[in-house]
């Protein structure tokens, strides 16, 4: 999978918004194998990337949503998983 970074920035806006200290627009578009990304997007990506560290410590339905997730992101083809746990 290939992931491309959109170095448009989308939201500079000062004001406080759902406790965030400015507005965040997050963009992740997944095109095939190709994943393009704001900011953002990559930055929020790589955090999710990062918590497979974690998978074998994650509950059973913690593994379920991280694999979810990472099908939605194209990190995993449907009904796969991040790993096989006995």
């Amino acid at each position: 999978m290939m992931t491309t970074k959109n170095n448009n920035t989308f939201a500079k806006e000062r004001n406080n918004t759902f406790g965030l200290s400015y507005a965040r627009e997050i963009y992740i578009k997944i095109l095939g194998e190709n994943v393009k990304v704001n900011d953002e997007g990559d930055r929020l990506k790589t955090l999710i990337d990062d918590l497979g560290w974690d998978y074998q410590r994650m509950s059973r339905s913690g593994r379920e949503t991280y694999d979810e997730i990472q099908q939605l992101l194209g990190g995993l083809p449907e009904n796969e998983v991040w790993m096989e746990i006995d």
